[in-house]
C-alpha cells in the first residue's frame, strides 16, 4: 500500500506528451471522387432548397448537398498551400470573416465533427440542418503557464457548420459559427443550419489538462493556484446573462460539461446566456477558496462595466456543486460578525497575529458581499459538513494535502489563535488539525458554525438539487457523501431530489431541471422569448 501511495504522484504528474487536433495532410480515399461530379451535385441539390416549388425534394436534397459538401470541405483543408489556395484550386472562394464566420486567419484547426471520439453517446447532442457540423480549435496556453485573462488553458473550441454558396458565380465557402447564426437564406428560403453541439465540448476536455489534475488539484494545489479564475466559454457580451458554474473538491469544471452539452442545443439559451467557469485548487480551505471567488468574480464585474451596460450582468446565475455551493453561498452573504465571532471572541486589532494573518482574516470573515448574482442553485451543497470528512481515512488524505508556502503560515495562524481565543472552555484543549478542504469540511468546523448562523440574503433566489444514491429514504438519503440534513436548506424556491450520488451534475434530471430554472429565469426578469 505505501508504495502505491508514493507512485500516486508520479502517474499524477506524468505528461505522455499532449494530445494534438486531427490533421488532414492527405486527401481521404474516401473523398477522392470527381470534383466536378461532386461540385454539381451540390450545385444542383442548392438550387433544389432554393425552389419553394420543390419542398417535398428538400429532405433527400439536403442530405445530397451535405454529403457532396462534405467531400469538399476535405478538398479544401487537405493537402499542401493554405485554405485559400486550396479552395481556389476546386474553383472555389473563401467568405470574409464577419461577426457570424469564422477567421481562418485565427484558427489553428478546424476539422469535421465527426473526427472527435464522443464521450458519451447516450448525451449526444446534435441539430439537422444544412451544412457539414466542424469543430474550429485555437490554441491557448497549458495549464499553469500565463495566459490573456478569461482565456481557457489549452485552447477555445467553436462549433462550425461548413456550407458552400452558389448563388454567386464563384462557389462561396461560409464557417458559420453556429452559436450566433441559426439558419442560412438559400434563395428566398431559410434553412436551419446542421450543427454538433458535444463534438466542441468532448473535444475540448480531450485538449485540456484540467480535468486529468483533479487529483493534484486538491493533493497539491500550490500548483494550479496561477489557475484560479474565471473561463469564458465565448468573449464577453453585455447582451448576454452570466451563467457562473463553480465545481467542487477534487474536480474541475468539466463536472459541468452535460449540462452545457444539454443547454447548448437550445437557442434561447445562446441567445440570452454566457458561461463562465470558475476554477480552483481545492486542498485549500474553503472559507479562503469563497474569499478568492468573491474577490475574482467583482474583478470580472468590474471587467465587464468596461464593455457595456451592466443590466445583464445584475442577472448573473450561479450554479454550484458540493464544496462549490460554500464557495457561492458565502461570497453572496452578509456576514455581518457572525464568521468572525465563530473564531474568535476578541476584536480583530486585539488579536497577537501579523498583519498579513489579520488582512487574511478581514478579508474572509469581515466582508462585503457580491450582490450581482440574482439567483443560485445548490447542487450536493455540504451545507453544514460532510461526516466523511471527519472519518480516520479521510483525516490521513487530508494530511497528504500540501498548501502553498505564501499560505500555509497564515492559515496556521489563523486556526492557532482561532482554537486559542475560542469563546467556549474547552478551546483551549482542542486540537488543531491541519487546514486544509477536508479538515474544514468537517461538520464541527468553526466555518459552519459561522455559515449557520448567516441567513440566505433577501433579493436572490435559490434552488436545490440534491442526490440521493438509491435508498430513496428522504429525509435519511444521501448522495454517499453529503447527508441529506446537511444538503437541505432554507428557504429555497424548489428542492429537487434526483437519482444521483454526488456527482449530481452529471444527471440528466439536474440538467432538465437547470433548463426549467434558466428559462423561469428569463421569464422573470422579462428577457426575450423564451421559445
Amino acid at each position: 500500500m505505501r508504495h502505491l501511495l508514493l507512485a500516486v504522484p508520479v502517474i499524477i504528474l506524468c505528461q505522455c506528451g499532449a494530445p494534438q487536433p486531427p490533421t488532414c495532410s492527405s486527401l481521404p480515399i474516401g473523398s477522392r471522387a470527381s470534383t466536378e461530379q461532386v461540385m454539381e451535385t451540390a450545385r444542383s441539390n442548392w438550387k433544389i432548397l432554393a425552389n419553394p416549388r420543390l419542398k417535398r425534394n428538400w429532405p433527400s436534397a439536403q442530405e445530397a448537398y451535405n454529403g457532396a459538401v462534405a467531400i469538399l470541405f476535405d478538398k479544401i483543408r487537405c493537402g499542401s498551400g493554405d485554405w485559400t489556395d486550396r479552395a481556389g484550386k476546386i474553383g472555389t472562394s473563401l467568405a470574409e470573416p464577419s461577426r457570424t464566420e469564422q477567421d481562418l486567419a485565427q484558427t489553428d484547426a478546424l476539422f469535421p465533427a465527426e473526427a472527435v471520439k464522443i464521450n458519451r453517446r447516450d448525451r449526444y447532442q446534435a441539430s439537422p440542418g444544412l451544412g457539414v457540423p466542424a469543430v474550429s480549435w485555437k490554441a491557448t496556453s497549458p495549464v499553469g503557464v500565463e495566459r490573456q485573462e478569461y482565456l481557457p488553458p489549452n485552447g477555445e473550441p467553436r462549433p462550425i457548420t461548413v456550407f458552400l454558396d452558389f448563388s454567386k458565380t464563384t462557389p462561396e465557402w461560409h464557417f458559420s459559427l453556429r452559436w450566433v447564426q441559426e439558419d442560412v437564406l438559400v434563395g428566398s428560403i431559410h434553412h436551419d443550419l446542421a450543427a454538433d453541439w458535444t463534438a466542441p465540448i468532448d473535444f475540448f476536455w480531450h485538449m485540456c489538462d484540467l480535468d486529468d489534475l483533479r487529483i493534484q488539484n486538491a493533493l497539491l494545489p500550490d500548483r494550479l493556484t496561477q489557475e484560479t479564475g474565471l473561463y469564458f466559454i465565448q468573449p464577453y457580451n453585455p447582451d448576454k446573462i452570466p451563467v457562473v458554474m463553480v465545481h467542487g473538491l477534487a474536480s474541475s469544471p468539466d463536472v459541468y460539461r452535460e449540462i452545457i452539452n444539454d443547454l447548448a442545443p437550445e437557442p434561447w439559451f445562446r441567445e440570452h446566456y454566457q458561461v463562465w467557469l470558475y476554477n480552483y485548487p481545492t486542498g485549500i480551505p474553503w472559507l479562503y477558496n469563497a474569499m478568492k471567488f468573491r474577490q475574482i468574480i467583482g474583478e470580472a464585474g468590474n471587467y465587464a462595466r468596461t464593455r457595456g451596460d451592466d443590466a445583464n450582468l445584475k442577472k448573473m446565475v450561479i450554479l454550484s456543486h458540493s464544496m462549490g455551493g460554500l464557495l457561492a453561498r458565502t461570497a453572496i452573504t452578509d456576514p455581518g460578525m457572525e464568521m468572525y465571532d465563530a473564531h474568535f471572541s476578541k476584536p480583530l486589532d486585539q488579536l497577537n497575529v501579523k498583519s498579513s494573518t489579520k488582512t487574511l482574516i478581514r478579508e474572509g470573515m469581515l466582508y462585503e458581499p457580491l450582490t450581482d448574482a440574482k439567483r443560485v442553485v445548490f447542487m450536493a451543497v455540504p451545507h453544514r459538513g460532510s461526516p466523511i470528512a471527519s472519518l480516520r481515512g479521510t483525516r490521513f488524505l487530508s494530511n497528504l494535502i500540501r498548501l502553498p508556502k505564501t499560505l500555509t503560515v497564515d492559515l496556521v495562524d489563523v486556526a492557532l489563535n482561532s482554537v486559542n481565543d475560542g469563546i467556549d472552555s474547552a478551546s483551549a484543549g482542542e486540537s488543531v488539525p491541519k487546514p486544509t478542504s477536508i479538515s474544514t469540511l468537517s461538520p464541527s468546523s468553526r466555518s459552519f458554525k459561522g455559515l449557520s448562523n448567516m441567513p440566505l440574503p433577501e433579493g436572490i433566489t435559490f434552488h436545490s438539487i440534491i442526490g440521493d444514491k438509491g435508498k430513496g429514504n428522504t429525509p435519511k438519503s444521501s448522495d454517499g457523501v453529503v447527508p441529506y440534513w446537511s444538503s437541505h436548506v432554507e428557504p429555497v424556491e424548489t428542492e429537487l431530489i434526483v437519482p444521483s450520488n454526488h456527482t449530481v451534475p452529471f444527471d440528466p434530471q439536474a440538467s432538465e431541471e437547470i433548463r426549467r430554472i434558466l428559462l423561469l429565469h428569463l421569464k422573470e426578469e422579462g428577457v426575450g422569448n423564451q421559445d
